[in-house]
């Protein structure tokens, strides 16, 4: 494929996570290095363009009751979106089995994900062995937090 039609999902769990508290992890500098990133990507080949944003905040990833991750599954599921982007794996779920189901969803309709922090991408072998170990680490640092 030559071309995505990317999505960026950003997400903070709290209202202050997402604001001042934690600075790489607020909404507005997700956003930036998210949009970063492509501009790089497209500077190397043709990568993608961004065709939406998903902003969920104050919201926990302990479930996927969210707006914003049905919005972006419902965009997968109808071939609008085929890259979702995060800053971090954890953005999207800390619950195995909730992303496990997602992740299915993603290959079913060939959409690749991409982790900034986690420096894997899906379109790989290697990247979605990755994306397995991290979502396992994700559910145990919630269950530890929790």
């Amino acid at each position: 494929m030559s071309q995505f039609k990317i999505a960026l999902y950003i997400h903070c769990s709290t209202e202050e996570q997402g604001s001042k508290a934690n600075p790489e992890g607020t909404i507005k500098n997700q956003e930036q290095r998210l949009r970063q990133e492509i501009t790089i990507r497209n500077r190397a080949n043709s990568f993608g363009e961004l065709v939406a944003v998903f902003i969920e905040d104050g919201l926990s990833a302990k479930d996927t009751n969210r707006p914003q991750l049905q919005r972006l599954l419902r965009a997968i599921e109808n071939g609008e979106v085929n890259m979702v982007m995060v800053t971090e794996h954890s953005r999207l779920s800390r619950n195995m089995r909730d992303f496990a189901s997602m992740w299915e969803l993603f290959k079913g309709h060939k959409c690749s994900l991409i982790s900034l922090r986690e420096n894997f991408d899906t379109s790989t072998a290697a990247g979605e062995m990755m994306l397995y170990n991290m979502a396992n680490l994700a559910q145990f640092e919630r269950r530890l937090v929790s």
